[in-house]
């Protein structure tokens, strides 16, 4: 037997571990303590020597367990915004952007019962970002329209199996529309659901999976133009990768074994070799496998490496602007973030620990401020609220990389514009990028005034940071 989670009520555990604990059949037959289980949970967060990537939290106020943020630009304005699922208040959290990185106050819709996974994508064809929402104890999805102003319209519901955990978005039947694909935690399958065309729904398509379903993420796994399934499967211990027919049916699952607990799964080149290759989070693990692709959607054997304690939710981005995708994982028993960067050939660096609010369940990425690097934004069950991390990667204006705007960048400023490969030899720890003050991506003399703008303003560090 094996625990898996439900985002339920908090006064299970006395109002101190949110989310209680139910025993599922693992088929494996290894026995788990409950006892030393919900002792790990009730540890205090232990003291974590943050690495230099981030800057300290902010933190916004969400609803009851907050258990799945995503980011997207939900009102057109350019800025990243972020919606949370409150898995104890049954709402979705809209926090807007103000266009530096900071929020306003969410605004509330309400969802299923225990909405645990949150997704955007355009679903109804009209250019702006809907919610799709999985709801745990309620066995359905709600879909919400976006009126166009980060508004939206009340949910619709759409039945799938028992206790779904996670969601995809994408076009699974090439059609140029957006569909959704749903692991069913307690049904060990997953249901397709494919989209009219204007947001709605069709009847779900049920696909074996492995036991216990907890996480799923699309893409073109084997290079045939059509996306294909990755489902982590919690309790057996591994991943399914169902490879799609041409026409939105699915071959028979294929696994490939992880660690303990498969918890989460996510798509990215990681090797850059052009194919996409799956990180998994292991809860039990602590850990996180890689497993690169072979070029034909079939994979080699898992490689671990160590994460915190019960890695919950599993992010990829460049997060150190060096072009090669790396990994960001919550981990719910060690009470914060690994950060493992890209060695540049799938290999990663050991783990860079930042700590978060007690029990994160779920870390997203993105660009929140602005300024052409990857941010980060968490939430985290005990805390009600979703605790925003801004990359320190790049501080436009701050050409010597001394963590200031002032008059000592003048010099770098120009030889930045003049001679990029001069200034690189001579401020190696800094990005060129720190330049583009005009945010547009090049270094030219479009940012001679923004630059002396800048330096007439406060003095310190640049907007967004």
């Amino acid at each position: 037997m094996k625990f898996s989670w439900i985002g339920d009520s908090l006064s299970r555990f006395g109002g101190d571990v949110p989310g209680s604990l139910r025993m599922v059949s693992s088929g494996v037959g290894r026995p788990v303590l409950m006892a030393a289980l919900v002792c790990c949970l009730l540890a205090l967060p232990g003291v974590c020597q943050a690495g230099g990537l981030f800057g300290a939290p902010v933190t916004y106020a969400v609803g009851l367990a907050p258990w799945s943020v995503a980011i997207a630009d939900l009102d057109g304005d350019g800025d990243a915004d972020l919606a949370v699922a409150n898995n104890e208040s049954d709402t979705i959290g809209i926090l807007l952007n103000q266009g530096d990185g900071t929020y306003a106050a969410q605004v509330t819709y309400g969802a299923g019962d225990g909405p645990v996974c949150i997704a955007i994508a355009d679903l109804d064809g009209d250019g702006d970002a809907d919610l799709a929402v999985a709801n745990w104890r309620s066995n359905n999805v709600s879909v919400l329209l976006n009126n166009g102003n980060a508004t939206f319209a009340p949910q619709v519901l759409y039945t799938v199996g028992a206790a779904p955990w996670s969601l995809t978005l994408g076009d699974l039947d090439g059609d140029g529309d957006v569909d959704l694909a749903v692991p069913n935690e307690n049904a060990n399958n997953v249901s397709v659901l494919l989209n009219n065309g204007n947001g709605t729904f069709a009847a779900p398509v049920d696909y074996p999976a492995g036991t216990n379903p907890h996480s799923i993420a699309s893409g073109d796994l084997d290079g045939d133009g059509d996306a294909d399934l990755a489902v982590a499967n919690f309790g057996s211990d591994n991943v399914s990768i169902l490879l799609n027919q041409g026409n939105a049916t699915f071959a028979a699952q294929v696994t490939y074994a992880v660690v303990d607990g498969a918890a989460s799964v996510a798509i990215a080149d990681l090797d850059g070799d052009t194919d996409p290759d799956l990180a998994v989070a292991n809860f039990f693990g602590g850990s996180v496998s890689v497993l690169l692709n072979n070029g034909n959607g079939t994979f080699a054997a898992q490689v671990s490496y160590a994460a915190g304690s019960m890695a919950f939710s599993l992010a990829i981005a460049d997060l150190d602007n060096d072009t090669d995708p790396d990994l960001a994982v919550a981990n719910y028993g060690g009470h914060n973030v690994s950060i493992l960067l890209n060695n540049g050939d799938a290999t990663f660096a050991p783990q860079d620990i930042y700590a978060t609010n007690r029990f994160p369940t779920c870390v997203a990425l993105g660009d929140l401020d602005g300024d052409a690097d990857v941010d980060m934004a968490v939430t985290s069950a005990d805390a009600r609220n979703v605790a925003v991390f801004l990359n320190l990667t790049r501080v436009r204006g701050d050409l010597n990389c001394d963590g200031e705007v002032n008059f000592r960048d003048i010099n770098p400023f120009v030889l930045a514009l003049s001679d990029p490969a001069a200034y690189q030899i001579a401020f190696p720890d800094c990005k060129i990028l720190n330049a583009d003050i005009n945010g547009d991506g090049l270094v030219n003399f479009g940012d001679i005034n923004p630059f002396v703008a800048l330096l007439s303003g406060p003095p310190g560090r640049s907007p967004g940071r």
